[in-house]
Formats: C-alpha cells, structure tokens, sequence
C-alpha cells in the first residue's frame, strides 16, 4: 500500500482525551491561585530581629531595638560593631561557670532625624559614642564596681507615634529575655517624652535623660535628668547678663511658640519671669512658630521691628536648627553699627554640625553680632573651672581614654558624646547600688533600680564628666554646672564661664569633695 506525504504528517487538529484536558485544568488552577497569592501577600517589614519597617509617610524608617547587629543609618555602623562586640563579651564572660552576671541598659532616641528635627546625625552618633564609652568604662574599669556588667541595646524610636510605639513594645516584650533594668537618653523635650517616661514607670523600668531640660518633665515618676533644667540655664542666662559689659544691656526675647516643643516655651518662660521687667527692650517677645511656613523670610520680614526696639542683646528661646534663618538677616539689619550679642540655650549645641553652620559663622562674621548660649557640657570647662569636676569621671576623654581610642577623630565641642556618657553612667551608678556586698551575683529586679533613684546625692552623687549629679526628689540635678559657651566666626567654641541656676552660681560640690 502506498501512501503520500501528506498521510506522514501529524493530523493538524488532533483529539485531546478527556483525562489529559482535566490534568491540565487543575496544573493551571494551582499555578493562578499560587501566583494571584504572591501577589497579593504583603512585602515583609522586618529590617531584623526586633527591627520593623514602620510607615510614616516620608518620615518611614527602620525602628525597634537591637543589640548592635542591626545600625539603623549607615554613619552609626561602625559604632554598632563596637557595641555588638562588648555585648558578645558580656555574654560569654556571663556564660562561663562563675561568671559575671549581667543586666541590660536600653539607650533609647530618635537615631535617624529628617528635616525639621532637632537634633541632626552627628550629633546622635556623638551621643551615642558617649553611651558606649560609658558601657565599656563599667565593664572594664574599676571606678564604679564590677558587677554586673552592662549590656548596652540600642533602641530606635523613630519620629512619629507608630514608631515610638513598636519601639517600646519591643522593649517590653524583651524585659525578661534580655534583664532590661533601666534606660537612658530619651531624645529631647517633646510632649511625647513625657508619655513615653510614663510607659517605662509602669513597667518599673527607671529612666535616665541625658539632654532633656524642659521643667515640664520635672516630678515625672521613675525619671532622673543629668542634664540641669531649663529653669536653671535661663537663670544662669540671667546672672550673665547682670554682670560685667551686660550690666545694664537691654534685652529682646525672641521665641518659639510651637506647642509640641517643650523646651523652648520653657526655656521662653522661665527667662522672661527671671529678667528684670525694666531691662526688657519690649513688653512681649517676638514671637515665631518653627512647625509653619519657613522661618528665613518671616525674619527678614521681622528686622525693622527688632531696629526699632534698640536692643543689646537678644534672648533667643528657640531650636539650633533656626539659628541659621535667624541670624543671616539679623546679619543685614539696619542698626547694624553697634554690637549685638545673641544669647540662646543649649540646643545651640546642634548648629555645630548643622548644614547651615557656614552661614552661621559668616553672619557672626560679617553682622557685628555675638553668640553666646548656656550649654550642657563643653570640654573647655575642664580647664575653665576644674575643681568642679572629678579626674577619673573625664579621664575617658583625655588622651589615651576610652573616648579618644575608639574616636579620635570626632569633638567634643556640642557636650553630646559627654552628656550621653554621664545619662549611662548614672545608671551605672542606681543598678550596682542595688547589689549588696556580701552577694554581689544577686540578680537585679527593675523595682530595685528603681527605688535607688532616690539615693543619688550627697554622699552617693554622680560624678559626671559634666559636672557633679546630685539628684534632687524631682528628678534634676542640684545646682548643676554650666558652661557659658561662645561661638565664633571662625567655628570655634570657648567656654567662658562655669556657673549654675541656683542664687550663688557656683556649681553643686559634694561635701566630700574638696576644691582644686
């Protein structure tokens, strides 16, 4: 039989038995149900353990708790790895038969500001550098005891309130796991620090602020602040603009009257009931708002009215990050020809590393203007006045100290890294009170940290590389020092006086300690 090419040929529409049509069916059915779930299942927010992704619009960011692993920007990663590293140490020395035991020091900020924050990325890593040099300090020198030694874990708390509220949730939920007894830092003096010290009571977990000043946080249970309140530095503003050249200067306070910000109306507040009413250059401040429009325009807007007014000096009771708007018109005003100083708070400290910091120092220049502010710490107070600070406290960041080992190439000009370091040492100072000499592996409650806040004066006062802590029972320090910081037009800072709140102006002394 013969056939033709054409019989070779497959048939062009050939019958597909039923069985294989079902096969394929429910292949087809498996694969759209497994694709239409990958793309409906939500992107992963975790960062790392304890670590989330949490969003707030453009302020979105990584937030939790760490013990280094996790560096929440890239300019904190090499101080992460240190961190990291004590901390391994900390647990094998603790796992080791006989060890020593350790407990948990939570330093808790906003470790990644945006625009319009406050504080800027230098001046947290300095910060936090402080607070790991006070770490190694309490597990590898003898000045303050040995045990238990203290594991530093980092906590992020973002900038909006579902960060901060991850943030301490895991704090909560790591209580136990990780022996949190105390946290320090706690960023600055928002209306939201109040709660979140509230927080950490209720769980009996004692707080220690470093660069929080507003009185507002005064009385807040379960917190102590190494840093003097805002009470304090306007009345040192006071006592130094009755003295010498300032005698009988005029003064113009200018303000911040953003609602949210605890620290400037207070710092406003307290000036302006302090001052002699007959020295004030107006009857009212002038007054801005930092959370509306730009500020550069509303000053400029503002310089003929501050020429009418003749003033001195001006009291500026406002954020370092609007120093800049404020003081480049200032720098062009009229009523150029004669000096005027401009004094200010501590959170002057933040225009160091501030992206205007280059106009600033151009205005100082060019505007016949002076700046001046009360700070919180400032390594020139060591020399200026050193009989109120004890050798071993600032021994870290002299040369060959902890500080300068592991950070030779950053200042310590914005009084961060000390003040951050002071906020650790304190707490230091509470757990280790805690442990009794005949027993010194007792394991650490929180209440027992906490109930050792109420000893920290006098004969137990802190010896802080800014200034002796001794805490009054409203949580601040007595008659803290102070440093009178000026900045120049080159950049440079000098301290040009050491003084307190308190009506002498001479810083606290224990009464153990002898002057000189």
């Amino acid at each position: 039989m013969t056939t033709s090419l054409a019989d070779d040929l497959p048939d062009p529409d050939p019958r597909i038995p039923r069985w294989r049509l079902v096969a394929i069916g429910f292949v087809l059915v498996l694969l759209v149900g497994a694709g239409t779930g990958w793309l409906l299942r939500p992107e992963s927010t975790d960062c790392a353990a304890g670590v989330k992704r949490v969003e707030a619009g453009d302020a979105t960011r990584c937030v939790g708790l760490t013990d280094g692993t996790y560096p929440f920007t890239t300019d904190l990663r090499a101080l992460f790895r240190l961190v990291e590293k004590e901390n391994r140490e900390v647990d094998q020395e603790a796992a080791r038969s006989g060890g020593t035991p350790y407990v948990s020091v939570v330093y808790l900020m906003g470790m990644s500001p945006g625009p319009g924050d406050s504080k800027n990325t230098e001046s947290v890593r300095h910060e936090l550098e402080g607070a790991y040099t006070a770490q190694y300090e309490a597990n590898h020198a003898r000045s303050q005891g040995r045990s238990p030694r203290i594991k530093l874990l980092l906590a992020d708390v973002g900038s909006r309130p579902a960060q901060s509220a991850y943030t301490l949730g895991q704090i909560q939920a790591r209580l136990d796991r990780d022996r949190i007894v105390a946290v320090a830092g706690l960023g600055t003096s928002r209306i939201d620090t109040k709660g979140m010290v509230a927080r950490l009571n209720s769980w009996n977990i004692a707080s220690f602020g470093s660069v929080i000043t507003a009185d507002d946080l005064e009385e807040s249970d379960g917190l102590v602040r190494v840093a003097p309140p805002n009470a304090d530095e306007a009345a040192a503003a006071v006592q130094y603009l009755r003295s010498g050249t300032y005698a009988k200067a005029k003064v113009l306070i200018v303000k911040d009257s953003n609602k949210d910000d605890l620290y400037t109306r207070t710092l406003a507040e307290k000036f302006g009931a302090g001052f002699p009413k007959e020295r004030l250059a107006a009857p009212e401040p002038m007054q801005y708002d930092s959370s509306k429009t730009p500020l550069a325009t509303y000053f400029i807007n503002q310089m003929p009215n501050l020429c009418l007014e003749r003033p001195d000096v001006v009291y500026f009771a406002g954020r370092g990050r609007d120093l800049p708007d404020f003081l480049a018109p200032l720098a062009e005003r009229q009523c150029s020809g004669s000096e005027l100083t401009v004094v200010s708070g501590d959170d002057t400290s933040q225009v160091l590393q501030a992206d205007g910091f280059n106009e600033v120092k151009q205005s100082l220049r060019k505007g016949n203007i002076k700046l001046v502010y009360t700070g919180l710490a400032h390594p020139g107070a060591w020399t200026e006045a050193p009989r109120f600070f004890e050798a071993t406290a600032i021994a870290p960041f002299l040369t060959g100290g902890t500080f300068r080992t592991a950070f030779r190439d950053d200042k310590l000009d914005d009084g961060q890294a000390i003040m951050g370091y002071d906020a650790v040492r304190t707490a230091v100072k509470a757990i280790r009170k805690a442990v009794p000499l005949e027993n010194s592996n007792q394991k650490i409650e929180r209440k027992d940290v906490m109930q050792n806040l109420s000893l920290l004066y006098d004969a137990n006062a802190v010896a802080g590389a800014s200034g002796w802590i001794s805490v009054k029972n409203n949580g601040s320090p007595m008659a803290k020092a102070i440093p009178i910081i000026e900045i120049d037009g080159t950049g440079t800072t000098t301290t040009r006086a050491v003084v307190s709140g308190n009506g002498t102006g001479t810083p606290y002394l224990p009464k153990s300690a002898h002057p000189g």
